[in-house]
């Protein structure tokens, strides 16, 4: 968003739930004028469509902008070292790069990139920001957000749309300040390790709060605990990665998504992680437009928007 005035929608089309997100205003004085959310888990692609159309409706969004973005399996995000090099020379070397850690074909993948800073651990070069998808998961998300009759601006990554979240809300620094953030999802996790303003790891781990809210009775509230305790493990172990390969540990944790509300979770997160985990609102920076906005339905279901306020920054 820049100084001028203008509305940015995101749309967040996850595997159990649509959410959308619509501010307007100046980058200086933002505002939220719609929120909302449906439910669409086990779902066929129509019913997608049909609760995104709706959204739009019930929220009187103006325009049919939006950005979309991408998670999971068919996603690869990775932050690359490489030295410093000519613009056409950094396409053939990132795409070189690629090729060796993809588990697809390069030619079935849309491939983009951002040069996030220079240096590299205190020497000359590129810090590049890589994400490479499937065209065919592209398109599925593209197709259906205009069959509900949006035009797709942007398609980004939900572990990047998480981040410009939380800068949004605790403006970055520079500083040696290392934070993980933890998006956890109804089937997926993301994780994105970021030190002052620049992203230092990403990953998406297929564990998430569907799993987990198994545990209604005590015959399967067990192996609710084996999920957790799952995504804990992986969560250490990529902890473990990031320090062995920056020499430094991870000084803050904020949690958002849908699974925040499983109980004892973040209980359960501290006491293994051993730091505190934090909640935070990813619409705390924003100015509230109570006319339109149903502030109890806001304050419930807050943590779930991380991702979609993030593209509606786009």
């Amino acid at each position: 968003m820049t100084g001028r005035s203008k509305s940015r929608v995101g749309l967040d089309i996850g595997s159990h739930f649509v959410k959308l997100v619509e501010i307007s205003g100046t980058s200086e004085k933002p505002v939220l004028v719609s929120f909302g959310l449906k439910d669409i888990r086990n779902s066929p692609k129509g019913v997608v469509v049909e609760a995104i159309r709706a959204l739009a409706s019930e929220n009187k969004v103006p325009f049919k902008n939006c950005c979309i973005s991408l998670s999971g399996s068919s996603l690869v995000a990775r932050i690359l070292s490489l030295p410093k090099m000519t613009d056409e020379e950094l396409k053939n070397a990132v795409k070189f790069e690629t090729e060796k850690f993809i588990p697809f074909d390069i030619n079935e993948c849309v491939l983009d990139f951002h040069v996030q800073s220079d240096g590299i651990k205190g020497k000359e070069g590129l810090d590049v920001l890589l994400a490479a998808a499937k065209k065919e998961l592209v398109m599925q998300k593209v197709k259906i957000a205009e069959e509900a009759g949006f035009s797709v601006n942007i398609v980004d990554v939900d572990s990047f749309a998480i981040s410009n979240a939380f800068w949004k809300n605790f403006p970055p620094v520079k500083s040696s300040k290392v934070t993980a953030l933890l998006n956890i999802g109804s089937v997926c996790t993301n994780l994105v390790v970021i030190k002052g303003d620049i992203i230092a790891f990403v990953r998406d781990m297929p564990i998430g709060s569907s799993e987990m809210a198994a545990g209604k009775n005590d015959e399967s509230a067990g192996f609710a605990k084996d999920v957790l305790a799952r995504l804990l493990d992986e969560v250490k172990l990529s902890f473990g990665y990031y320090e062995n390969q920056s020499g430094r540990g991870i000084d803050d944790i904020y949690i958002s998504g849908g699974g925040v509300y499983l109980p004892e979770l973040e209980d359960a997160f501290s006491g293994i992680l051993g730091s505190k985990v934090n909640g935070w609102n990813p619409f705390q920076f924003l100015k509230i437009d109570s006319s339109r906005i149903d502030i109890a339905a806001l304050d419930k279901t807050r943590s779930s928007f991380a991702v979609a306020v993030g593209l509606a920054l786009r």
